[in-house]
């Protein structure tokens, strides 16, 4: 009986790497993670060259990481066991209370994110239309009582005052405590991803219209219908798999505008909607909004009072730019990191009136595209 409980454990382990091993070649492929939003590690190349420089160790290590049977509950598992170990503070996603799951502060390089701000001043300077910056605020700057004891401090107070300090011919819009004041009645912040809901980007809008003086659509003038089950790209990066999902709304005037969407080399895509609904059957439901990113977006909404308005983004914009529709007869969206002609010769072109930067605060922090304003 002895024997037979010391050769237990070494049985099961041998049991174990042969069941994986057999997994691992009987189970079919995937290319595609759906729960962390991300291509899989291909089959490496195993030649001379590969072997002599690392690649092909080191592709081969991946495949078998991002390969191995049961991987997504194992790496659900290793979450949490780092979470119950005390380790949540350290993490790159926080979790934290109330169901939120918060990205940790991008690392601040000042000198990255003033060199973009005055880009985007001198570019409003050369064109020389009425210029705006919206800075969306991280959820963790704005959520700070959710976070996990420990957690590290955000820089957006530092990027509202250098933007203020450092812009000319553009008026930088610090927008904080509306958000505040409207997540006290709504859910401002979704808790599975880092962007605003439609609610906060309506209080994102209206803030802004307000601080110009300008009229506003009142929020019970919109027909809004929800859907559940949207988990975002916090989520799938966080490998915390038991949060509960989000709810996507979409908010409607009934408007019926003319979209085209266009990227290099492909066919343009046309609606008559702000919404793709066939996203909606995705766990990240975000890209419901116009389709998700592309390198221009043009939104045409002839029974708008106000001109043409250029929108220099990142995707934050996206669930932005139906509310910017209903003043604009013309909104062109327009992504510096696909984009590569001359965004000065593209404003006289569409006849722009108008400039807006909308961007979130922590892409500013990282994103060096501004590069290719001229």
């Amino acid at each position: 009986m002895k024997k037979w409980i010391n050769w237990l454990c070494p049985a099961v382990f041998l049991l174990v790497i042969f069941a994986g091993a057999v997994l691992f070649f009987a189970l079919p492929r995937q290319d595609y993670s759906v729960l962390e939003k991300r291509y899989l590690q291909e089959t490496p190349e195993i030649t001379l060259k590969t072997l002599e420089d690392g690649t092909a160790q080191t592709n081969l290590e991946k495949y078998l990481a991002d390969h191995f049977p049961g991987r997504d509950g194992l790496v659900g598992i290793n979450a949490y066991w780092k979470l119950l170990t005390g380790r949540n503070a350290v993490e790159k996603i926080y979790y934290a209370k109330d169901g939120y799951l918060i990205n940790a502060p991008t690392a601040l390089d000042l000198e990255l994110f003033t060199t973009t701000m005055e880009r985007f001043d001198s570019f409003a300077k050369s064109t020389g239309l009425p210029a705006s910056l919206l800075m969306v605020p991280s959820t963790g700057s704005m959520k700070g009582e959710l976070l996990p004891l420990g957690a590290r401090a955000y820089p957006d107070d530092v990027l509202y005052e250098t933007a203020e300090k450092t812009l000319t011919a553009v008026k930088s819009y610090d927008l904080r405590d509306a958000l505040s004041k409207a997540d006290q009645s709504g859910q401002v912040f979704y808790r599975t991803d880092h962007h605003l809901t439609a609610y906060g980007c309506y209080s994102l809008y209206a803030a802004w219209r307000e601080a110009r003086g300008q009229t506003v659509t009142p929020r019970e003038d919109y027909e809004v219908t929800s859907y559940d089950g949207f988990y975002g790209t916090t989520w799938s990066g966080s490998s915390y798999f038991l949060t509960k999902p989000d709810t996507v709304e979409l908010w409607d005037l009934g408007l019926t505008p003319q979209i085209t969407i266009t990227d290099a080399g492909e066919e343009p895509i046309t609606s008559d909607s702000f919404f793709f609904r066939d996203h909606l059957e995705e766990l990240d439901k975000y890209p419901v909004y116009l389709d998700g990113n592309h390198t221009l977006t043009k939104i045409v909404n002839q029974d708008a009072p106000e001109g043409t308005l250029l929108v220099i983004k990142d995707s934050y914009a996206h669930a932005v730019a139906p509310f910017l529709s209903e003043n604009y007869r013309t909104v062109y969206l327009l992504d510096l990191r696909f984009y590569r002609g001359s965004v000065s010769s593209y404003a006289k072109e569409i006849g722009a009136d108008e400039l807006l930067y909308l961007y979130g605060t922590s892409t500013l922090l990282t994103d060096t595209n501004s590069a290719w304003l001229f």
